[in-house]
């Protein structure tokens, strides 16, 4: 073991990381499979031709059993996007295996028209005990998978190669059914995408949509209710967050005309003292959509615990994969640079930046395994 951390401090001495352009939010989305190549390969599940190997990837405990409220904004479809009854049970990383909320036009939004949503149901609502309840455990805690995909070329008139095709949603989780609070989520798009137009996802947070799950890739966009513990609505105990029943997804229609919640986040551009936004930014995604319009919800899963906060890529063990994440942040803080890793800071409390105090807790827990690691 000592031998083992002698070579990673040569290997945080000698580093040196290429950071590549982008957004402050780089987290990665989380695998709905592993096959052959284990937790870091990302292939379809064997009905989609994919891996034969391939299987749900064991962080996953749980998935939607039900749902409420499946409000699609359109009453016309020019297909089969209307069951929600697709958004039940695991992923299963097939573009057309969802549910559209429906996309409002211009029109629709001058008068008013709600946008489309549906509220999903976790284990049985009246039972308070029902491990199927999504609980505020260590690390994310569920994961929502869209159909988002990754444009593979340029045109003119909209898509950028590497950059996703999103269609976005607000989350708000219930623990009655009646009274739900929203994810505060940051959306730094400049401009009007267009109808087949793409984001840099590293511009967007907490927004149901932001990762792919189309083309070869499967991965739902995680979210941490711990980040919900200061909401009036969790303060008074209204929203339980150690016992969710329920998650509501709500598109956005990405005209512009629908605001994110970035004044209750952190500015990473205002080091060292870390304010906050100062005013809520404009969504915007590809609108105005048609057929399978608005966010196409594919399935909502929930964590097992991550105990160990060194595993910074998710695969269940923390070892070399997480120590090259570290490292190539090194020293550095959020909004130094683009492309910074937020999941490496992981000393508590956590401070936006990376260095020994960080190194110590993943040195503590080299080669430490999760329970579902296999």
């Amino acid at each position: 073991m000592k031998h083992k951390l002698q070579i990673i401090v040569v290997i945080l001495i000698l580093f040196v990381a290429v950071k590549a352009d982008a957004g402050p939010y780089t987290e990665a989305g989380i695998n709905g499979y592993i096959g052959d190549n284990g937790f870091h390969a990302n292939p379809l599940p064997p009905i989609e031709g994919g891996d034969p190997n391939a299987v749900i990837n064991p962080i996953f405990r749980g998935w939607a059993t039900g749902f409420r409220n499946y409000l699609p904004s359109d009453k016309q479809w020019s297909g089969n996007w209307n069951d929600a009854n697709k958004a039940l049970g695991p992923a299963t990383g097939n573009n057309f295996d969802i549910v559209s909320l429906g996309d409002l036009d211009t029109a629709e939004i001058t008068d008013g028209c709600e946008p489309g949503q549906i509220t999903l149901v976790f284990g049985d609502p009246c039972n308070p005990g029902d491990p199927n309840h999504i609980r505020n455990v260590k690390g994310y805690d569920f994961v929502v998978f869209e159909n988002g995909s990754i444009s593979g070329y340029n045109t003119s008139g909209g898509p950028v190669a590497g950059q996703m095709f999103s269609e976005l949603g607000y989350v708000e989780v219930s623990s009655d059914g009646n009274h739900f609070v929203r994810f505060s989520a940051v959306s730094l798009t400049p401009q009007r995408t267009g109808p087949y137009g793409t984001i840099d996802i590293t511009n967007i947070y907490n927004f149901a949509g932001k990762h792919p799950n189309a083309g070869g890739i499967c991965t739902g966009t995680p979210f941490d209710l711990t980040e919900l513990a200061g909401q009036p609505e969790v303060v008074s105990g209204v929203v339980d967050i150690n016992n969710i029943c329920y998650v509501r997804i709500i598109d956005i229609p990405g005209s512009g005309d629908f605001f994110d919640n970035a004044r209750a986040n952190t500015d990473p551009n205002t080091w060292p003292n870390y304010n906050n936004y100062d005013s809520n930014h404009p969504v915007y995604d590809a609108w105005v959509t048609w057929g399978s319009g608005g966010l196409d919800l594919e399935a909502v899963g929930v964590l097992k615990e991550q105990e160990y906060s060194g595993d910074i890529n998710l695969d269940g063990i923390v070892d070399f994969y997480d120590l090259e994440l570290m490292v190539s942040d090194w020293l550095g803080y959020w909004g130094q640079y683009e492309g910074w890793l937020k999941r490496s800071d992981i000393s508590q409390p956590r401070d936006n930046k990376i260095d020994m105090r960080d190194f110590a807790v993943l040195a503590g827990q080299w080669r430490k395994k999760e329970v579902w690691r296999k």
